[in-house]
């Protein structure tokens, strides 16, 4: 009984298996200094290097469009780790502002105005792109694609612009009249 008390006391208090999002991952301690973001040091000299666009990507308000994601090793590793993805969309200055998807494997939970409108597109074993349909316009900004596999974290940025907005115009006094030529004209 005491052994069950001491072993139920170790999980409670382990900081080695966090939670987020309703998912758990392998967090494993290192002593050296680096933490994966890119400031030189790797692990067992093995450098997690993620890919996305550096160009605006466009959208269409309705339509849908993949935000390409993808990550390799530098060696490569056999076999490879496992990893996690982390989908979120950024505030102007580029902080986080929201998740919009966490996937471990096969399974991968979406959030908020996000709920059942995004997914993962694995096109490839190192394929991570998201997928968002039926487009909104407050989807435009930044996303950031982060990969987690316990030993180091790596990013990239993705940016959403749309296209073909249109802002209806109804003037006072009933239906809009002008055709294209006259509108130029009265501009």
């Amino acid at each position: 009984a005491d052994r069950n008390h001491v072993l139920l006391f170790l999980l409670a208090t382990c900081h080695c298996l966090p939670f987020y999002n309703g998912f758990y991952y392998d967090h494993i301690l290192n002593n050296s200094s680096g933490n994966g973001n890119g400031d030189g040091v790797h692990f067992n000299g093995v450098k997690l290097v993620v890919s996305t666009p550096e160009e605006a990507l466009f959208g269409y308000r309705g339509g849908n469009i993949t935000l390409p994601c993808s990550f390799h090793y530098e060696p490569k590793l056999h076999p490879p780790r496992k990893f996690r993805v982390k989908w979120s969309k950024l505030h102007k200055d580029n902080t986080k502002e929201r998740d919009v998807l966490v996937a471990i494997g096969l399974r991968h939970r979406s959030f908020g105005e996000y709920k059942g409108r995004v997914h993962l597109l694995h096109s490839a074993p190192q394929g991570v792109s998201l997928v968002i349909t039926d487009l909104r316009l407050e989807d435009y900004g930044k996303y950031k694609c982060e990969i987690i596999d316990g030993l180091e974290d790596e990013s990239g940025i993705v940016e959403l612009e749309l296209r073909g907005v249109v802002f209806p115009y109804q003037p006072h006094h009933g239906r809009y009249q002008l055709n294209f030529h006259e509108a130029k004209k009265s501009l």
